[in-house]
């Protein structure tokens, strides 16, 4: 362990995540200092030049205000968005709880920002300490950034990827403009569409069954975000379900229209067997 001037960490690297200080806690760490109590090491990144701090604001300050020059840190080398990463899990492993602004201010820092923005709601979920669908919640509440692409990739169970247009899931029947889809698309499509909604149905069913038994174990914040995802999920559900009726109707005109062209070939080949005879 060492002890780092409190002059020389930085405060100023956008690792302080909460959207304000306790000051009562302040205040509270602070006598409990001068009485002799204990209290674990801050932590801070240096990057070979500064000190950031990620994880330990109320003590730092707690530690100040008694006119303290220096505080116990641990000292882990990194740059200073190591530090930030670190800082939006920290209270996921201990410390003080999150407010639900202050999880909300976590998960939109790292959804806007270029690399953890790319990680699933499931692994930044992980990191903060919240649930999946209150990632999803606060994704989908923050505007579409310019030219952010509405198409996404999916895996069927056999390793195939197809991309799918997301920009109209959950408009209203007859808000989605009909397009034309290729024949060498129609099955992969379909089994994609089929896929997405018996997963959709077993989350919803999943929901259902832990609220109507009582075993949600969430945060306010998430039990409020509770009855919107399940109506989400169910409007998903309905629509894909109108566009894979889309998909059989259009793959029963094709096969109709191969139907038609077999019998028309057999025609001209019975007609062609004539003549030559």
């Amino acid at each position: 362990m060492n002890s780092v001037v409190l002059s020389s960490i930085r405060l100023d690297g956008d690792t302080q995540v909460r959207t304000s200080l306790d000051q009562q806690v302040v205040d509270q760490y602070a006598e409990q200092m001068l009485d002799g109590d204990k209290f674990p090491p801050v932590i801070v990144f240096h990057d070979g030049s500064d000190y950031w701090l990620a994880d330990g604001f109320h003590r730092y300050f707690a530690t100040k205000a008694n006119a303290q020059e220096s505080i116990e840190a641990e000292i882990k080398n990194g740059t200073l968005q190591d530090a930030q990463l670190y800082a939006y899990g920290a209270n996921s492993r201990r410390g003080l709880s999150m407010s639900d602004d202050d999880s909300r201010n976590i998960i939109t820092k790292m959804l806007k920002n270029p690399v953890w923005g790319r990680w699933t709601n499931a692994e930044i979920a992980r990191h903060v300490g919240v649930s999946k669908m209150t990632v999803g919640r606060v994704k989908n509440s923050l505007p579409a950034q310019e030219g952010e692409s509405t198409k996404k990739v999916y895996k069927n169970q056999f390793g195939k990827e197809s991309v799918i247009e997301t920009k109209n899931i959950g408009k209203k029947k007859g808000a989605t403009p009909k397009t034309e889809i290729p024949d060498n698309q129609e099955e992969d499509q379909l089994s994609e569409l089929t896929e997405t909604i018996s997963t959709l149905s077993s989350e919803n069913q999943t929901l259902k069954d832990k609220i109507a038994v009582g075993q949600w174990d969430a945060s306010d914040i998430e039990k409020v975000d509770i009855q919107d995802v399940v109506l989400e999920l169910r409007e998903n559900i309905r629509v894909l379900e109108i566009d894979n009726k889309a998909l059989r109707e259009s793959r029963d005109m094709y096969q109709n229209r191969n139907a038609e062209m077999i019998r028309t070939i057999s025609g001209l080949q019975a007609k062609l067997k004539k003549l030559s005879k």
